[in-house]
């Protein structure tokens, strides 16, 4: 009976630490993108760049508020009216919907027939966020590579999901193009990014990148 008493106390030692080990704080998941739509590219502008909004989102995932973190004077009014007709998924902490914020990226994309990919010069963004979650924030980036046999123009919205590491871990296509949203999803996938956190851990997360491609004959290139 003592031997049958000591191994049941071992198994319960044990188990308590199994939990305790588990155990990694609150359960934060984080905001998401469910539905975009398209984003007319200004006829009149011949800069390409990216735009950068922080989204505000509440308990329901509807928009507050958009905070401009790069800034493009001809383009950022064009992506924050497209924004706000969105649709996005809540945050969730212990499995309770919460308020947060989500970044969103705009890239006016240089079109026309033979354009090539090239570097997009990035300054660091400054995110207002929350003081226990901190989003992702690009290092690196490149516009997409404009089809040779193409002629289609319009937004490929990405929901892109950046790992604990900083590296793209899903590209979802939530509003695509025929022959534009391969050459987006490419070029996303050779940008680097700084991971989120929650209370200082890096966490998997959600970043939106849409690219605007001009249509070829417009001259917005």
């Amino acid at each position: 009976m003592t031997r049958l008493l000591n191994k049941i106390v071992v198994v319960i030692l044990l188990a308590g630490l199994v939990v305790q080990t588990s155990w990694s704080g609150p359960a934060f998941v984080a905001p998401g993108i469910s539905t975009a739509g398209n984003i007319a590219y200004p006829t009149n502008v011949m800069t390409p760049g990216i735009v950068t909004l922080m989204a505000n989102l509440d308990n329901s995932g509807n928009v507050q508020n958009l905070d401009v973190l790069r800034d493009l004077p001809s383009l950022t009014s064009v992506a924050s009216a497209a924004v706000k007709n969105w649709g996005f998924t809540p945050a969730s902490l212990d499995g309770q919907v919460v308020p947060s914020v989500l970044p969103i990226s705009v890239v006016f994309n240089p079109g026309g027939v033979g354009y090539s990919s090239q570097t997009i010069s990035i300054a660091q963004a400054t995110p207002g966020a929350s003081a226990e979650y901190m989003p992702p924030q690009i290092t690196a980036a490149s516009y997409a590579t404009y089809p040779a046999m193409s002629v289609s123009s319009g937004a490929v919205v990405l929901d892109v999901v950046v790992g604990s590491s900083g590296k793209v871990a899903k590209v979802h296509v939530v509003r695509g193009v025929q022959s534009l949203t391969p050459q987006a999803t490419k070029a996303v996938k050779t940008w680097t990014f700084s991971a989120a956190t929650f209370q200082g851990t890096p966490i998997s997360s959600h970043m939106v990148i849409a690219f605007v491609f001009p249509s070829p004959g417009s001259g917005s290139f």
